[in-house]
């Protein structure tokens, strides 16, 4: 059988499994199963395949119809231009999320104040390791109330920081645990509805309900974090958060509630509220 033969192959079964990228699925796939880039494999479709390379394929394809992402099949995905691992003990990184980097960015280079960055429920550390990247001189940490996320976490600081360039992690519900004050708290936390969460887990949904589960309305994770914020943040320190579209509005008063000012809300790449941010207004800083 030939490579392109197999992509065909793999094409049908994700179709009829009703995967929602059955060509790009089985493109990516093949490509790891026969160890080859997505170029190559174009190059390569009247070449016959090896046995225990379509083996491996098969095995892809059975996970992939089973509702495992490609991500996790792979054991990486790119955000931000960086190859990070992932598996089931973290949510996979989503391109969205590149929009709380790029705003967090851009507020750091806006306030030159700004050089203490945490990042709450970092999973994978997406977020505290590409703000590194792009931000050399500027002391970030990052936390997950997960330990098995801490060693997901450390692999890519080795992988994309190096050996002995790691972030300081805590294992901390939220900010509960985290010492220290910072000029900006980062954070995409769960905010799934409990239905939603249950529903997806009903169908087999392998991401961690750790970091899926937001609540009743989905907003419980994230107005725990506006509250606990101030504890943690300077005077004029920013809090950026991830959040559902429905959420920005409830957030928006939550976060005024508790001290905060100058709140801008920021679009994804659907053009759908996705980031909300705000400035803890002098002497909103509460006592440990």
């Amino acid at each position: 059988m030939t490579i392109g033969e197999t992509l065909r192959e793999g094409y049908t079964m994700l179709y009829y499994a009703e995967v929602e990228t059955p060509m790009l699925d089985s493109i990516v796939l093949l490509a790891e199963a026969v160890g080859m880039t997505k170029e190559k494999l174009y190059a390569s479709f009247t070449h016959s395949i090896e046995e225990g390379q379509y083996g491996r394929f098969r095995e892809f394809l059975h996970d992939r119809c089973s509702g495992v992402p490609v991500s996790y099949i792979c054991r990486r995905k790119e955000f931000y231009g960086k190859e990070f691992f992932v598996d089931p003990r973290v949510l996979v990184p989503r391109p969205d999320t590149e929009i709380l980097v790029d705003y967090a960015f851009s507020l750091v280079k806006t306030h030159g104040y700004i050089r203490n960055i945490h990042d709450a429920c970092t999973g994978s550390g997406c977020i505290a390791i590409t703000i590194q990247t792009l931000l050399p001189e500027a002391a970030v940490s990052a936390s997950d109330i997960s330990g098995a996320a801490k060693e997901v976490f450390e692999e890519n600081c080795r992988r994309i920081l190096g050996q002995g360039a790691g972030i300081p992690f805590f294992v901390s519900d939220l900010l509960a645990g985290v010492k220290g004050t910072y000029d900006m708290i980062v954070s995409n936390p769960p905010y799934l509805t409990d239905r939603e969460t249950s529903d997806l887990k009903k169908i087999g949904w392998p991401e961690p309900e750790l970091a899926l589960r937001g609540g009743t309305d989905g907003t419980e994770p994230s107005r725990r974090l506006i509250r606990q914020a101030p504890q943690r943040l300077a005077a004029g320190g920013y809090l950026v958060l991830e959040s559902a579209p429905p959420h920005m509005d409830v957030l928006r008063l939550f976060m005024e509630k508790n001290g905060f000012t100058d709140i801008a809300v920021v679009c994804d790449l659907g053009q759908r509220p996705r980031v909300i941010a705000g400035r803890l207004a002098a002497g909103r800083q509460r006592d440990e």
